[in-house]
């Protein structure tokens, strides 16, 4: 810059203002933070404040990249529409699918879900292909469940739906069933309620792996995602991820998404 003796005041303070504006513009306006009540993950606190690991995390996150406000809770598909008209809204946590690939634009993954059949960890029970599972002496999933629909969409008939989940834990620990359709993480909560401990359950047989991102508006400025990006990134490998999420979330999840960097 050639400097003005007699302007250059006003020159220097002129382009100091314009860079300021330009990286507000490129960084974009303060994000509206969403998520849905999903314990162990997002609930609120007495108070009424959302917390849970993943919500604190992504709080943690918000705070590192300068942005202001906080986490609201709304129903989910509230928090979804909202996420795809805009502005600036990040929606938390979202599974990254092939339909939903150019709705958002995304940051993560901030977790993991593996969904599959699991047994007593004592049972003698091998399960090599889904097929196999049909001969088993039945399957827990309660009903509504998308495990369960799909099982009964493929035309298993040793299916037993109670009402609640906890019923399908109670079931298989009595040996009423020999298979709980559910997941690594929806399962987990469930513990906590029951004399059982989650290591008294094994995955025999998984039926999916799921990453789950923070879905952003499409009208989120790219500077924007790239920074919670790299913020997120950074979180994992300085170990901040894995020290919101032990002792909730399965360590497996959590080594994975540790030394992933996407």
């Amino acid at each position: 810059m050639v400097w003005n003796y007699r302007f250059g005041g006003m020159i220097l303070t002129g382009t100091l203002l314009l860079n300021g504006l330009c990286g507000a513009q490129a960084l974009g306006e303060p994000m509206t933070v969403v998520t849905e009540h999903s314990p162990p993950g997002e609930y609120l606190d007495d108070s009424g404040r959302v917390t849970g690991p993943t919500a604190e995390l992504v709080r943690e996150l918000m705070r590192r990249a300068g942005e202001p406000g906080d986490i609201i809770m709304l129903p989910w598909a509230r928090g979804y529409m909202m996420a795809r008209k805009g502005p600036n809204v990040a929606l938390f946590e979202t599974a990254r699918s092939e339909i939903r690939e150019h709705q958002f634009k995304w940051v993560g993954p901030i977790k993991r879900i593996t969904g599959g059949l699991f047994v007593r960890r004592q049972d003698d029970v091998s399960i090599e292909t889904l097929d196999e599972a049909r001969n088993l002496d039945g399957i827990c999933a309660y009903r509504g469940s998308s495990g369960g629909q799909a099982l009964k969409a493929l035309g298993f008939n040793n299916l037993e739906q109670p009402t609640h989940s906890s019923q399908c834990l109670d079931m298989l620990m009595h040996g009423r069933v020999k298979a709980w359709m559910t997941s690594d993480i929806a399962r987990m909560p469930l513990f906590e309620q029951t004399p059982y401990s989650d290591t008294d359950v094994r995955l025999a047989y998984a039926t999916s792996t799921k990453d789950l991102y923070i879905a952003m508006s499409l009208d989120t400025p790219a500077a924007t995602v790239a920074r919670w990006q790299d913020i997120l990134d950074q979180m994992k490998l300085d170990g901040t991820l894995a020290a919101y999420y032990r002792g909730t979330y399965p360590d497996d999840m959590i080594d994975a998404l540790s030394q992933t960097v996407q």
